[in-house]
């Protein structure tokens, strides 16, 4: 198999951004890869055809977007991408829905590091550092685990909505890098820090990151 992949990033930014929605609308993707963490939102349309999906959930996702929108309004942007994949499933194509993202307890962990600091600043932090791994270690197991067990298609459209930063990362490590260049990659300007010793520092500063990286890290 040998997917197409087609990425909007999906920080939009607190207007309407019809991006993504164009994307599922012009290019008609057979996989949609969400920035949501995989404990909610479990990819239960995908056990139905498209004939058969639960449409009335899809209803109650509009109606909590429809919602949200009067206070923000990007979620006018999710709304439209929802209207686009039930459009897409009632004229029988089988897009199938996948939420890759670690858990919430942890993408909280966003609101300690740098929300409003540049990449090139907030790189220089070991914590941020080690939460963007551990993040798109969840979002790189989520999509090799859809991608092994995808049998509809050999060439299949994948929409991926991600943070560009998150797909650049999860994109290196879809090559299989080695660990040596993976310890590289996210930590070789911690000239002082090694695999051996890293955990001691996470446990240290933050103990739920802590728990995720002793969960999914591979060092």
């Amino acid at each position: 198999m040998t997917p197409k992949f087609i990425q909007a990033n999906c920080i939009e930014g607190n207007r309407t951004d019809l991006r993504q929605a164009r994307v599922v609308f012009e290019r008609k993707p057979d996989i949609i890869f969400f920035e949501m963490p995989a404990d909610t939102l479990a990819p239960l349309f995908n056990k139905y055809d498209p004939e058969r999906k639960p449409h009335e959930k899809v209803e109650k996702i509009k109606e909590y977007l429809t919602r949200a929108s009067k206070k923000y309004p990007y979620a006018r942007s999710d709304l439209r991408v929802w209207e686009n994949i039930e459009s897409l499933w009632r004229n029988g194509h089988n897009v199938l829905i996948y939420n890759i993202d670690a858990p919430q307890e942890l993408r909280l962990r966003h609101n300690k590091y740098h929300t409003d600091t540049l990449y090139s600043v907030a790189k220089k932090d070991l914590s941020f550092c080690v939460y963007l791994y551990v993040r798109e270690r969840y979002m790189l197991k989520s999509i090799n685990s859809a991608l092994k067990n995808y049998r509809e298609k050999r060439r299949p459209i994948v929409a991926v909505f991600l943070q560009s930063i998150h797909w650049d990362h999860v994109k290196f490590m879809m090559k299989n890098p080695s660990k040596e260049k993976i310890w590289q990659y996210y930590f070789g300007r911690f000239s002082n820090l090694k695999p051996s010793t890293i955990g001691e520092c996470i446990k240290r500063e933050d103990k739920i990151l802590y728990k995720y990286w002793k969960k999914i890290a591979q060092f």
